[in-house]
C-alpha cells in the first residue's frame, strides 16, 4: 500500500506497517529514574510534560519522540542560561542558550559519572557509533546549500537576492560557526559539487540540476565519510582535485567539538524537521532499514544531552547520567 492510499483512509496499524518493516527491531530505551525525582515540583513543569509526550512515541516512532524531546531541552537551556545570567536584560535566543549550555557542559567533561567513565568519555561513546546515515545529511546540506548560494551569490550586493529564501537557517549556521572549516570543505567539495549543479528557481522550488547523479553521490559519500572520521578523530585532512593541496581539520578543542556535534546534528536535524525543510525521516522517499536505527541514535544522543543539562540544573545526580551509558550499549547491541 502507498502512502497516499493511508493519507486518504488512515490506518494507524497500517502506517506503522508501511513505516516499519516487519523485520524492524524495536529498541529498548532506558529512562531516568532518579532518586531526586520524589515528587511532581522535582522536575520542571514544562520538561515533564513534554517528555511523557516523548515517551508515548516511543519505541515505534523516535523521530517523532525526538520533536518533544527537544522542547524538554530547548526549556532546559533556557533555564541555565537564565541561572548563568540572572540580571541580563537580554531577550532569551537559542543562539545564546545554546552557547551558555555547551560552555557549562566543556567546564565539567572530565567530571566522573562512575569510577570509570567521564561525561567526555559518554561523548565519545556515542560519536564512535553514529550512523552513516547522519554524516551524509550533514555532507547533503553543506553541499546542496553551498551550490545554491555560489550560483547566485552577488558580491557587490553581499548577499544571493531572491535565492536567500532557499538557503537554509542550518547553512548559515555552521557558516557563521564554523567558517574556517567550511572554507576547507568548499576548496575540495564544495566546489567539485559546484561544477555538476546548476541551481534554478523553477515553480517557486529551487533545482539543483545535477549534470552527474553518480558523481555527486560519490562526492556527498566521499564527504560524509570525512565528517564521520572528524567527529570520531577530531582530526581529519581533505585534498583538493587535484589531490596535491591538503587541508587539516580538527575538533580537538573541547568546545568546539561539542558545539560541532550538538549544532550539526541535533540542532540542524531539529531546525529542518520542526520548520519542514525535510520530509519526516520515516515516510520519506529514501526510508530504508537504517531509517529506524538512525532515529533511535538521534533519540538517544539528544537525551544524553538533555541529561546533562538536567544534571547541570541539580535536577539530577550525577550517577543518573550512567543512563545514557545503558543506551548506547544497547544500541551498539541493536
Amino acid at each position: 500500500m502507498n502512502f497516499i492510499d493511508i493519507l486518504k483512509k488512515y490506518n494507524k496499524d497500517i502506517h506503522l506497517k508501511k513505516i516499519l518493516d516487519r523485520n524492524t527491531e524495536l529498541f529498548n530505551f532506558s529512562y531516568i529514574k532518579s532518586d531526586k525525582w520524589q515528587t511532581d515540583d522535582d522536575v520542571p513543569y514544562i520538561v515533564k510534560t513534554h517528555l511523557l509526550d516523548s515517551y508515548y512515541c516511543l519505541p515505534e516512532r523516535p523521530d517523532m519522540a525526538f520533536t518533544f524531546l527537544w522542547k524538554c531541552l530547548n526549556n532546559s537551556y533556557n533555564e541555565l542560561f537564565i541561572r548563568n545570567n540572572p540580571t541580563s536584560t537580554k531577550k532569551i535566543k537559542d543562539t545564546t542558550s545554546i552557547d551558555i549550555f555547551l560552555e557549562v557542559i566543556k567546564n565539567h567533561l572530565d567530571t566522573y559519572v562512575n569510577n570509570e567513565i567521564r561525561i567526555r568519555d559518554i561523548i565519545q561513546l556515542y560519536i564512535e557509533k553514529i550512523p552513516d546515515k547522519i554524516c551524509n545529511y550533514i555532507a547533503n546540506y553543506i553541499l546542496k546549500n553551498y551550490s545554491i548560494k555560489q550560483k547566485f551569490y552577488n558580491r557587490r550586493t553581499n548577499n544571493a537576492g531572491v535565492a536567500n529564501k532557499y538557503i537554509s537557517s542550518t547553512y548559515l549556521s555552521f557558516e557563521r560557526n564554523f567558517r574556517d572549516i567550511l572554507d576547507i570543505i568548499s576548496k575540495t567539495y564544495g566546489n567539485s559539487y559546484l561544477s555538476i549543479t546548476n541551481p534554478q528557481i523553477q515553480n517557486h522550488n529551487i533545482e539543483l540540476n545535477i549534470t552527474n547523479d553518480e558523481k555527486s553521490r560519490q562526492i556527498i559519500h566521499s564527504l560524509s565519510k570525512k565528517i564521520k572520521e572528524l567527529l570520531i578523530n577530531k582530526r581529519v585532512t581533505l585534498t583538493d582535485s587535484t589531490e596535491q593541496n591538503i587541508y587539516s581539520i580538527n575538533l580537538e578543542d573541547d568546545y568546539m567539538y561539542i558545539n560541532f556535534i550538538f549544532r550539526n546534528i541535533l540542532y540542524a536535524i531539529r531546525n529542518n524537521t520542526v520548520h519542514g525543510n525535510i520530509a519526516s525521516r520515516l515516510n520519506s522517499r529514501t526510508r530504508n532499514k537504517n531509517s529506524y536505527a538512525s532515529s533511535v541514535y538521534l533519540y538517544i544522543l539528544g537525551y544524553m544531552f538533555l541529561t546533562l543539562s538536567l544534571y547541570e540544573l541539580n535536577y539530577l545526580n550525577i550517577e543518573d547520567l550512567e543512563i545514557n551509558i545503558t543506551n548506547i550499549k544497547e544500541f551498539d547491541n541493536f
